[in-house]
């Protein structure tokens, strides 16, 4: 562990470049004079990549932030919570006319997650789907339409988005997983599912 003393000493005198050279990726996060070094590292190779332009650590920053936004939404659609009712819509009437069956998964939080657990959920089940699924955010709830899904292959998949889910941020921040399948038997239609649907985007306050 670096001392107070040691710290003090890094910062008047600056960290040796060899430290960056030898560091993992888990020994600069930790380290933030490292961290910053490396930031100030990369900015410097930035300007010499546009002439004439200084970059900031910030404009860095803005820079992976978009690319990183960029790269999910490439990949799976991310979608507000209201579009969500049209979008069944859509993949019911598909399925009646083409007997493709859709699914529907609703993962609900526990109440009052703690910070940064929305969103490492949100990227555990974005890492198991495939480009044409959706996700619609609500606030503590995730509604996934998953075109082409069939039964035995919804299990699987919903199985391994639990197991990131535990892995990544702990098994006690999801209250439930619930799913169904369209179309599933005689008398069920697309006021069925939006019903079923809601049911479970309020089960709880």
């Amino acid at each position: 562990m670096t001392t107070v003393t040691e710290t003090a000493k890094r910062i008047g005198e600056g960290l040796d470049l060899s430290e960056l050279q030898e560091a993992d990726l888990a020994t600069i996060c930790a380290d933030p004079l490292l961290a910053d070094r490396f930031a100030r590292q990369l900015a410097e190779l930035a300007s010499e990549v546009v002439a004439g332009r200084r970059w900031s650590i910030e404009d860095l920053r803005d820079i992976f932030d978009a690319a990183v936004r960029g790269k999910r939404a490439q990949s799976v659609r991310i979608l507000e919570g209201r579009y969500f009712r049209k979008r069944v819509r859509e993949q019911c009437a598909l399925a009646d006319r083409y007997g493709d069956p859709f699914a529907v998964v609703v993962i609900s939080l526990r109440p009052e997650p703690s910070e940064g657990v929305y969103q490492s959920v949100l990227d555990a089940v974005v890492e198991r789907l495939r480009r044409t699924d959706m996700v619609f955010l609500y606030r503590r709830r995730f509604a996934l339409v998953l075109p082409r899904m069939r039964p035995d292959s919804l299990a699987p998949l919903v199985e391994r988005v639990r197991t990131l889910i535990d892995v990544g941020v702990g098994a006690d921040c999801v209250e439930q997983i619930e799913s169904l399948v369209y179309p599933q038997g005689p008398g069920f239609e697309t006021q069925s599912v939006l019903d079923w649907a809601e049911d479970q985007l309020r089960t709880t306050p």
